[in-house]
């Protein structure tokens, strides 16, 4: 993966939250990320512009205010499309032009302890979620192509009393020596206090193969960044919010590396 990529990997991630978030009833600070609300407002496009292409994110809901379907084109490209289907208001299946996702659920809990990934018949690879508390505490993605079951990163989170990222420490697979190295470490700072348009859902992880995910209780203002080889380096964000508090633009911005400006669309009920 390019260097570039995995930061926008991560500052995706940071601003969002993580998709895994458990819920708890008698956690007032833990944020519901599959608890439907039928008021509210719901993300209905994304508009994503990096400076070197724009993608727009398109998302249509059941009478249950869940995503049946998410899809995305670059520029004038061929869209791509995802599907989900429902147990209630916990995603069973994901499918999209390559894969299918079986989402395994641990007792009541809304949030899934793995996530096997299949082509076809055949399961080629999984996540697989570790949670402490009421927090997701370390994310594994496992591949299974080469027969042998390869540990390909693993992310682990630190919490503040709020509910928001505190620490976050990404680390990938090096190939020559077969072992996780970390790559790059987070420590946000600041938040904004507002909703997190992504808190009902964590269906967005699947639309953006550089986000692991963008539910989170609070939209992130700054923190600090350090990535192998570049050193410690400043992240921002800066947000505009419509009537009901939701952020309807995003710019993000890391000096000398990535301005990325996102515009939001919602239906609000």
């Amino acid at each position: 993966m390019q260097l570039k990529n995995k930061i926008l990997l991560l500052t995706a991630l940071l601003l969002g939250g993580f998709f895994l978030q458990s819920c708890s009833d008698e956690d007032e600070n833990t944020p519901s990320t599959n608890t439907i609300d039928p008021s509210g407002c719901y993300v209905t496009q994304e508009v994503i512009d990096d400076g070197e292409e724009i993608e727009t994110i398109t998302y249509v809901y059941n009478d249950n205010n869940n995503i049946i379907t998410a899809s995305s084109v670059v520029g004038t490209g061929t869209p791509s499309t995802t599907t989900f289907e429902y147990d209630g208001n916990r995603i069973v299946t994901a499918t999209d032009i390559l894969n299918i996702y079986e989402f395994k659920y641990s007792g009541n809990n809304s949030i899934p302890s793995r996530i096997d990934i299949k082509e076809g018949t055949e399961i080629t690879g999984y996540y697989v979620i570790q949670s402490s508390g009421s927090n997701v505490s370390e994310f594994e993605e496992h591949d299974l192509t080469s027969g042998d079951d390869i540990i390909e990163s693993t992310t682990t989170f630190e919490y503040d009393s709020r509910g928001n990222m505190s620490k976050v420490i990404a680390s990938e697979l090096d190939e020559d020596t077969e072992e996780l190295v970390p790559f790059l470490t987070f420590e946000g700072s600041v938040y904004d206090g507002k909703i997190n348009p992504y808190n009902s859902s964590f269906v967005f992880f699947f639309m953006d193969p550089g986000n692991p995910s963008k539910v989170g209780k609070e939209n992130l203002v700054s923190g600090q960044l350090n990535i192998n080889g570049l050193g410690d380096l400043p992240l921002a964000a800066s947000y505009e919010y419509n009537n009901d508090q939701y952020p309807t633009s995003v710019s993000l911005t890391v000096p000398g590396l990535i301005t990325q400006n996102t515009t939001i669309t919602y239906d609000c009920k």
